[in-house]
């Protein structure tokens, strides 16, 4: 049962991923405004059923947002019980860049996906609700963690300044030379454990 759920999983990721890839494409060969959810499925060789599964608006495939590990990493987190808060944070950041390391990101998608957020209002409206729903994912992974409501003070923290450090990564990866985004995240945990003191 769990290898069929496994394999389920990868699909549901490759088709997320196909889409996106798709949406993005379309979006710099042809113009955002000239896209539509038609085209984007056509060339992903999806119906737009299956793309409105996966995405609720053009915008929001355009956005690679991180994806939520496997549910038997986020298990592990969760179980691994009681913690400094430093230390969750840590451990959530670790889960994340895990994931990241067997989905790495592509330094020209992402930076194509900020150049278009850059220039259209509707995508970048698209990428912070895309940042906050993910955040609101890993408070509610924290939470399960700690003890705490989802929507209590230290579940929410951690998960933003976990998604900061991500986002920062990123960011700077869009604008390096490195191909891999990993190093470019390492360091934004290299300052926030000097921020934190550790």
């Amino acid at each position: 049962m769990a290898k069929t759920e496994g394999l389920r999983e990868r699909r549901r990721r490759q088709t997320h991923r196909e889409i996106q890839e798709a949406a993005l494409r379309l979006a710099v060969e042809r113009g955002f405004a000239k896209v539509t959810v038609e085209m984007i499925s056509a060339e992903a060789g999806v119906s737009t059923r299956t793309f409105f599964n996966y995405f609720p608006s053009k915008e929001a495939a355009i956005i690679a947002m991180p994806q939520m590990p496997p549910d038997e990493d986020v298990a592990a987190f969760a179980t691994a019980g009681p913690a400094d808060p430093g230390d969750v944070l840590l451990d959530l950041i670790g889960l994340l860049l895990r994931d990241m390391a067997r989905h790495p990101p592509e330094r020209g998608a992402l930076h194509a996906m900020f150049a278009l957020g850059q220039e259209h209002p509707a995508v970048l409206a698209a990428m912070l609700a895309g940042f906050e729903g993910f955040q609101r994912q890993l408070a509610v992974t924290v939470a399960a963690r700690t003890g705490d409501q989802p929507q209590d003070e230290m579940p929410r923290l951690i998960a933003g300044l976990a998604l900061a450090v991500i986002r920062t990564g990123m960011e700077n990866f869009t604008t390096g030379e490195d191909d891999n985004a990993i190093p470019y995240v390492e360091r934004a945990v290299t300052t926030l454990r000097a921020l934190l003191g550790r």
